[in-house]
């Protein structure tokens, strides 16, 4: 697919199409590397890594589950 070169602000920027951003799950906000590899631009998906503490950071009031209810002892259990 042929697409353009388009000035972003003091940048340039590609719009990949929607069929090479499913293939690959790309979507926005999404880390990217971009390099160069044997003369050729090569744009990558960066890894994110994903950490307990990265995790509860988008943990807030808004989102926080209630406590849920299984059911009433049956038998020795303690609740």
């Amino acid at each position: 697919m042929k697409t353009k070169i388009q000035k972003w602000g003091n940048s340039l920027g590609v719009r990949l199409p929607k069929s090479v951003t499913e293939q690959k799950s790309l979507r926005a906000g999404l880390g990217v590397s971009v390099v160069i590899k044997n003369g050729q631009i090569v744009i990558e998906p960066v890894e994110e890594e994903v950490s307990l503490e990265s995790l509860l950071t988008a943990v807030s009031e808004a989102n926080v589950h209630q406590e849920t209810e299984w059911s009433n002892v049956r038998g020795n259990e303690i609740w």
